[in-house]
Order: structure tokens, then sequence, then C-alpha cells
């Protein structure tokens, strides 16, 4: 790359100036020089000239070397170009190139770091839109399944503990029949907004599981994720803002050595259907190494 940089100072539109230039001064100079040499030296001895012959073959010699490697050395950017793309297809790593050149090279380089950015963002969107609810913008479903398979996988020994909630709205089918599905989806938007200000901490998520049902992923003791999500129900239920409260049933299991995220899932979602089934607007928690009071339903 610092050759091809320090020719672009000389030929900075025209990538064959830049393979010709290094031909000519690498073979053409040599072997003018040596041109030079036996016209000024006519006529004398034979060993002279001999000798002068052959001093000159070498440096056209090396010059065609020092040539091949001056253009193997220009054309690392193709290389890197190559190596980029390379990169792309394997793990969707962006390495950065140069894009400064005006030659065609370099404009070759630009446009190939153009088009993957370009690729790369919408990529990123696909992605986006695959993993997002589009009315709330929590995670979907496939989401959420895959951020507890990510939880559950990343779990190592010594790591806080990591707790699952089903949270499911008591009271979204009345809201919409008196006041409009506009209500309803207002109302799902405000629970994903109000528990990321008010529950949700650092690497933590909520997710849209399906009309409405949500997930809470959170990190840490039982007992204060519980008060966490306690504190988050009071706000949906006693809302400041004028707008229509919320109740719902939450079930949560706490994640144990062995279980895969669907078994964790599975947990927690049958405390929710017994909170569900206890009335509604309770917190039930499946968790076997708690006492049996704290496996009894709480109010939320």
């Amino acid at each position: 790359m610092k050759l091809y940089r320090a020719l672009s100072r000389v030929f900075p539109r025209s990538y064959r100036a830049k393979l010709l230039g290094v031909v000519l001064c690498c073979t053409f100079l040599p072997m003018l020089a040596l041109v030079v040499w036996l016209l000024a030296n006519n006529g004398r001895s034979p060993e002279v000239l001999i000798l002068g012959v052959s001093m000159g073959l070498a440096a056209v010699l090396a010059g065609t070397v020092l040539s091949m490697v001056s253009i193997y050395h220009l054309l690392e950017p193709l290389r890197r170009a190559a190596d980029t793309l390379d990169a792309y297809y394997q793990n969707q790593t962006l390495p950065p190139l140069p894009t400064t050149g005006r030659d065609d090279l370099g404009r070759l380089l630009h446009g190939i770091h153009r088009c993957l950015h370009g690729i790369d963002a919408g990529v990123r969107e696909l992605e986006r839109h695959a993993f997002e609810d589009s009315l709330t913008g929590a995670m979907n479903r496939r989401g959420c399944e895959q951020a507890i398979a990510r939880e559950v996988g990343a779990i190592r020994e010594g790591d806080p503990p990591f707790v699952l909630f089903v949270v499911d709205l008591d009271n979204l089918k009345p809201i919409n029949d008196a006041h409009g599905h506009a209500a309803g989806d207002r109302l799902l938007v405000e629970v994903v907004e109000s528990a990321r200000a008010c529950c949700l901490g650092k690497g933590e998520w909520i997710g849209r599981w399906g009309g409405d049902e949500f997930l809470l992923g959170l990190h840490g003791d039982l007992l204060c994720a519980q008060d966490r999500v306690r504190a988050w129900v009071e706000v949906l239920a006693r809302p400041t803002d004028g707008s229509i409260p919320a109740y719902v049933s939450i079930g949560c299991a706490r994640h144990q050595p062995g279980m895969d995220w669907l078994q964790l899932y599975r947990h927690a979602d049958a405390a929710m259907y017994q909170a569900k089934f206890s009335g509604g607007r309770r917190l039930v928690c499946h968790d076997p190494f708690e006492t049996a009071a704290r496996q009894e339903p709480v109010r939320a």
C-alpha cells in the first residue's frame, strides 16, 4: 500500500501509468544507461566492452526483478479488496478499505467499500425487522427465542442468575371493546416503554411473544427481580398521565443448571397460567429451591 500511495502522488488518476512507470524505471532506464555507456566507450578494448555489457545486462535483470516485486506491491489493494469480500462473506465483518485513490483501482476500491457498507446496512435493517415487533419496538417471538437461548447458553458458574418473566395483559380485550383497537395498541406500546424506563437494566430485555403476551429477561437475585417487576406493575396499574391502566398476570422462573431455554420458558409460562387461573393480577414464581411460602401467588 505504501508504494501505491507514493505513486498516487505522481500519477493520481491512472493506474496504468503507475504500472508503466514502474516497468520503465526498472527496465528501460538500465538499458538506456547501457546504450549510453556503449556509445561513450566506443573503440575501447573488447574486454572493457564485454564487462560493460555484462554489468548492463545484470542491471536490466535486476530491474526486471524489481519491477515484478513493485507490481506485486501495487496489486496489494486488489488483494486487500478480495480479503475484505471473503471476510464479509464469512462473518459479516467490514475491514477498512483505502478509498482515497482517484485512479481506476481507487474507484474500484471506493465502489466495493460503498457497496459493502450499503449491503451491510440493508442486512442490519432486515435483521431488525426480522427480530423486532413492528408495533412496540420490542423483540418479536423469533427475537425472544434467540435472546433466551443466548442467555441460557452464556450462563457460567458464578454469573448472576437469569430470571424469565412471562407477562399477560388481563384487560386488553375490554380496552379494545370499549375504546377501540387503537387504544389497545397504545397500551401495548406503553407496556414496553414503561418496562424499559423503570424495570430493565443493562443487558436486560423485553419482547412481545405474541398478542398481549410479553417476556422479560432479567439478571440478578430472584427476589430483587420480583421486586423490580412489582414496581413496574404498580406503574402500569396506576398511570400518572391519565392513560388507561393495564393489569397483568405474571409467571416467572429462574434458570437452573442443566435447563435449556424451552424448559425455562415452559416453567415461567405455567406459572403465568397459574396466576391467570387464580384470578389474574398476580405474580407466581416457579422455583423448586424456594420455600413454599415464596411460591404462593403474590398480588401484583
